[in-house]
């Protein structure tokens, strides 16, 4: 018999208890307890903000987003000054189940500074539940200068995992990477760190404008992910609204960005053409979506469609004739 000294089990071992969907959220589909979750979005986008209104959330359980969240206790890790957040909590009050860890190293922390931290916010639980620990952003608190090396990120990431592992749900804050990715893969630091987390949240500006308060979070996750949510928050206030997001609503927010990709094309272009001249400085959408908005706009009479959807011969769109071209209808009030 072939014998090793590592543990193992039967995967359909049926005495072994099976947790139940569910069971171990914090914010239910996003955070759960054991998890590490990712939450990537462009400066100054919102991210503390997000996470000041789940902080506010937390202090009695309800709801967020939509979304359930227990009554829990939390820690907040941040690079932003005790100023900066006394700003934001008088806007967002927070109660006295969150503390905040403010700019505890004087540079980036060693590996072993780093992990001395966690161990003692670990140290937490033996005074009470800890359910919730946030690292505001990764790059203030990376063990080394390089998001793109992979032994730096674990010297980061493993002590988040044993707090994880204790019963804990991590949020850590992160940036995106330069140049243009698609969504679920905006973070920078590559692969390595995109597969070690749990849960991919990207929080995203809504339409092409940036002056507006309305952005959409996505999710991506080992296990069933909520979809995408658009919410609205009111500067100087608590309240976080969300509205509605459906598939057309998202369409006419790009559309303007889709017309103008057309405009400027000589010929009818296909989708991934299309995609190509994607401005670099703005996300491009999935390929499937684009060709969704195209097939949109085909249906509403903003586009016009040939060619016969095969491989020698693919779909390609053109704008139509001005005196073609109808009004996009007037959208309906959003729902709240």
């Amino acid at each position: 018999m072939t014998t090793t000294p590592f543990a193992y089990r039967l995967l359909n071992d049926s005495a072994r208890p099976v947790r139940p969907t569910g069971c171990g959220w914090v914010w239910d589909g996003y955070l759960a307890r054991g998890d590490v979750a990712l939450l990537t979005g462009v400066w100054k986008t919102g991210k503390s903000t997000l996470l000041t209104g789940l902080l506010s959330a937390l202090g009695g359980g309800g709801a967020f987003l939509g979304r359930a969240c227990v009554a829990g206790a939390a820690v907040v890790v941040s690079e932003e000054s005790d100023d900066h957040w006394d700003e934001r909590r008088v806007a967002i009050p927070v109660g006295p189940h969150a503390r905040l860890v403010s700019r505890p190293f004087l540079g980036r922390p060693t590996p072993g500074g780093w992990g001395e931290l966690l161990t003692w916010v670990e140290g937490m639980r033996a005074e009470g539940a800890l359910d919730l620990l946030a690292v505001d952003p990764l790059s203030a608190f990376l063990p080394g200068r390089s998001d793109a090396d992979a032994g730096t990120l674990l010297d980061f990431l493993g002590p988040l995992r044993q707090v994880a592992e204790g019963g804990t749900a991590v949020l850590v804050l992160h940036h995106p990477r330069r140049e243009k990715s698609e969504e679920g893969s905006t973070a920078r630091g590559g692969g390595a760190l995109l597969g070690y987390v749990d849960v991919i949240l990207e929080l995203h500006h809504v339409g092409r404008g940036r002056e507006g308060n309305r952005r959409r979070l996505t999710a991506r996750s080992r296990r069933a992910a909520p979809d995408d949510v658009v919410y609205e928050w009111a500067p100087g206030t608590a309240e976080f609204r969300v509205v509605s997001d459906t598939a057309e609503s998202r369409f006419r927010e790009n559309w303007e960005a889709v017309r103008e990709l057309l405009a400027g094309r000589k010929a009818p272009a296909t989708h991934r053409e299309l995609l190509a001249d994607w401005p670099a400085d703005e996300v491009a959408p999935l390929a499937t979506l684009l060709y969704d908005w195209l097939r949109r706009a085909a249906a509403a009479g903003l586009a016009v469609r040939s060619g016969k959807g095969t491989k020698l011969d693919p779909y390609r769109f053109a704008l139509p004739r001005p005196s073609q071209l109808p009004d996009l209808p007037e959208l309906g009030p959003i729902g709240v």
